[in-house]
C-alpha cells in the first residue's frame, strides 16, 4: 500500500514538474534575452545575428540585448554562453566553426563544443566557390586536379586565415582530390580576395557573398561551389562534387545555440521563433543579398548535423596537421 503511495506521489510530481514546466515556456520570455555574437560589429555573423534579435524581439516584446565579443577567435563568446545559467536568457548566435573546428585547432578549449551547448535552431548557411584568375589556364575542377597531379607542389594557391571556412575547404578539397599544391596565405577573406583579383595568386576558396560582383563582371571565374546543390545566384556553376570530386562539401553554416541543459520547452519555443523569423519576407530578402540561403532542420537534427561537422573537420584538421595561429 505504501510502495502504491509513492508511485501515485512521484507520478504527481513528475506531472507537476511538466506542467511547471510547459508554464515556463508560455511565459518565456519574461525579461530582456542577451545574445552574444562571438564577432566584432558589422561582420557578417553579426548581421545576421541581429536579423534574429530584431525578429525574436518583435515577435515576443521583449529586448534582446547584442553583445559582440569577438576577441580570441569568438571563444571567450563561447565560453561565456557555456558558464551562462541554463534558463534562456543567454543565448549564443555563431558561426559553425566556433563549435565544428576549435576543438582540434585550439589545444586549450575552454568548452566541450557539443557537451557545453544545447543546439536550438539552424538559420542558413553561406556558400563557399572555388574562384580563379582569368588568366588560369584551368576552366574546371577537374581541369585543376589534372595539372596539380601533372605537377605536384608546383601550383600555387591561395588561402586564407589557418583554420577559416575557406582556408580548410581548401585542405579538404586537396585531400580528397589526392593533390598537393604551394600555398600562400593571407590574413583573411578580404586580403586573399585582393591577392586573387591582381592575379599574385591563381585561384583560392571564398564566400559567394564577396566574390559574386567579381564573378558576374568577369574579374573572377567560377570553377564550383562548395555546397551540395547549384547556388541560385550562380546557376551555370556546377558544385565541386559533380564537377570532378564526388562527395565534395564545404559549409559556412549559422545557427542559434544556448548552454547545455536548456529546458526542452524553451528551446522549442526558441525553434518556433527562428523559424517563423526565417519566413519573414524581408528576412528572406535582407539573406539573399548578404547571399545566405535558409536551412531548415529540426533541433534534433541541428545538434546531429554540429556533431557530424565536428567529426569531419576534425579529421581534416588532424589530417592536415593544422595549428591556428
Amino acid at each position: 500500500m505504501i510502495r502504491t503511495m509513492n508511485t501515485v506521489l512521484a507520478l504527481a510530481l513528475l506531472g507537476l514538474c511538466a506542467a511547471v514546466s510547459t508554464l515556463h515556456a508560455q511565459q518565456y520570455p519574461t525579461k530582456p534575452i542577451r545574445l552574444l555574437i562571438p564577432s566584432p560589429a558589422g561582420g557578417g555573423t553579426d548581421i545576421l545575428g541581429r536579423v534574429v534579435k530584431e525578429g525574436l524581439a518583435e515577435l515576443w516584446g521583449q529586448p534582446v540585448i547584442v553583445d559582440n565579443r569577438g576577441g580570441a577567435s569568438g571563444r571567450i563568446a563561447a565560453a561565456a554562453t557555456a558558464k551562462a545559467t541554463p534558463d534562456g536568457y543567454t543565448l549564443l548566435f555563431t558561426y559553425g566553426g566556433l563549435l565544428t573546428t576549435g576543438m582540434p585547432l585550439f589545444k586549450d578549449l575552454p568548452y566541450h563544443p557539443i557537451k557545453d551547448f544545447t543546439a536550438i535552431a539552424m538559420l542558413c548557411q553561406v556558400p563557399g566557390v572555388l574562384v580563379a584568375h582569368p588568366s588560369f589556364p584551368a576552366k574546371s575542377v577537374s581541369e585543376l586536379i589534372s595539372m596539380a597531379k601533372a605537377k605536384p607542389g608546383a601550383i600555387t594557391q591561395g588561402a586564407s586565415s589557418p583554420g577559416s571556412s575557406s582556408h580548410l575547404n581548401m585542405v579538404l578539397f586537396k585531400q580528397m582530390a589526392g593533390i598537393d599544391m604551394y600555398q600562400v596565405s593571407f590574413n583573411g577573406d578580404g586580403p586573399a580576395l585582393v591577392a586573387l583579383l591582381g592575379g599574385q595568386v591563381p585561384f583560392a576558396f571564398n564566400n559567394v557573398v564577396v566574390t559574386l560582383p567579381h564573378i558576374q563582371s568577369g574579374k573572377l571565374r567560377a570553377l564550383g561551389v562548395a555546397t551540395s546543390q547549384r547556388v541560385a545566384d550562380l546557376p551555370d556553376v556546377p558544385t565541386i562534387s559533380e564537377s570532378g570530386l564526388p562527395g565534395y562539401e564545404g559549409l559556412l553554416f549559422y545557427g542559434l545555440v544556448g548552454p547545455a541543459k536548456l529546458p526542452p520547452a524553451v528551446v522549442s519555443r526558441l525553434y518556433d521563433g527562428v523559424q517563423k523569423i526565417k519566413q519573414i519576407p524581408e528576412v528572406r530578402a535582407q539573406m539573399a543579398r548578404l547571399g545566405a540561403i535558409p536551412l531548415d532542420m529540426t533541433t534534433e537534427q541541428f545538434g546531429s548535423f554540429i556533431q557530424s561537422e565536428l567529426d569531419k573537420w576534425t579529421k581534416v584538421i588532424k589530417t592536415g596537421n593544422i595549428q591556428a595561429e
